[in-house]
């Protein structure tokens, strides 16, 4: 079985995000924290890149908010994290039971993606969710034209 991108995968990811961050986030956020904290070093925020050298990379970025709307929708049902209405949409904060789940999580890959998210969103905490996935295009827009970042 392949759990690369699945919304297996991503569901792990998404709870050490919120984890980690410890904040209500939005879908668009926390599916910019994970492409930027998965493909780090290309963001400035780790020496290398989690999933490798990557040309495809912004097709996955594309794709990656459905897999993420899939993981939420499963996490909620868990009761792993909670939901919040507010006027802008939805966000979403761990729950208890997702903190005791991240606790279980030990291994390297965990280790290092927590490290990398906590630098991610240091780096673009003053970002708001639209300049943040904003950025994320305009890198692919220069890495496509083959430009110097």
């Amino acid at each position: 079985m392949n759990v690369f991108n699945t919304s297996f995968e991503v569901s792990l990811r998404m709870l050490i995000i919120l984890n980690t961050v410890q904040t209500r986030l939005s879908i668009d956020r926390i599916t910019a924290l994970d492409f930027i904290a998965i493909y780090g070093k290309d963001f400035g925020v780790s020496e290398y890149n989690l999933h490798g050298d990557n040309d495809y990379k912004f097709g996955e970025y594309t794709s990656k908010r459905e897999i993420v709307s899939q993981a939420i929708k499963e996490l909620v049902l868990r009761g792993y994290i909670n939901p919040r209405c507010n006027k802008s949409g939805f966000t979403y904060s761990i729950s208890k039971n997702g903190v005791i789940f991240c606790e279980s999580l030990n291994d390297k890959y965990a280790e290092d993606f927590t490290e990398i998210v906590k630098k991610a969103n240091a780096v673009f905490l003053d970002y708001s969710d639209r300049k943040l996935t904003h950025c994320i295009n305009e890198y692919a827009i220069a890495v496509l034209r083959d430009e110097k970042i």
